[in-house]
């Protein structure tokens, strides 16, 4: 199914919705994902709770910002689920396998919130940091030919 064809299918079964969203909207999701990476390495050994949330989020805002580049939001009760499964779609199979670690993380981060008992370990920050780093790094790469008007920050 191409990359198109799906978006069309989600938006039909409720689970997107169209949305236009200009450069300043965008750039503020840049922004906000920068703060939240930056943040994440300051606390990193402070809370790795707290560390792991900030690199969720940073991702979580690069998905929105890929979705909202082709005018598209999540608009059902799984949006971080459905952002990361449309921004895959829309990047293409390269990214697959990140797409998959970060739904992982998703799941992982859920947890940590509705059964505080699964504690995030040190090595779910730096496995999430690694990924948050490498996804980073292609999604920059692709937003560069996207639109040369982001904002876009250098790899963390």
């Amino acid at each position: 199914m191409n990359s198109r064809r799906l978006p069309d299918r989600l938006i039909r079964e409720g689970k997107l919705r169209e949305q236009l969203s200009g450069l300043d909207s965008q750039n503020g999701l840049l922004s906000a994902a920068r703060r939240n990476f930056d943040g994440a390495l300051k606390i990193i050994d402070l809370s790795e709770e707290a560390a792991f949330k900030c690199l969720y989020d940073g991702l979580l805002q690069i998905g929105r910002l890929i979705l909202s580049l082709h005018h598209l939001r999540p608009d059902d009760g799984d949006q971080h689920k459905t952002t990361f499964h449309t921004a895959g779609i829309l990047l293409g199979s390269e990214f697959q396998d990140l797409i998959f670690k970060i739904q992982k993380f998703r799941t992982k981060r859920n947890q940590s919130i509705y059964e505080p008992e699964m504690a995030i370990t040190r090595a779910d920050v730096l496995a999430i940091l690694e990924t948050a780093r490498r996804f980073w790094s292609l999604v920059r790469v692709h937003l560069q030919k996207e639109n040369a008007q982001l904002n876009l920050f250098p790899d963390f």
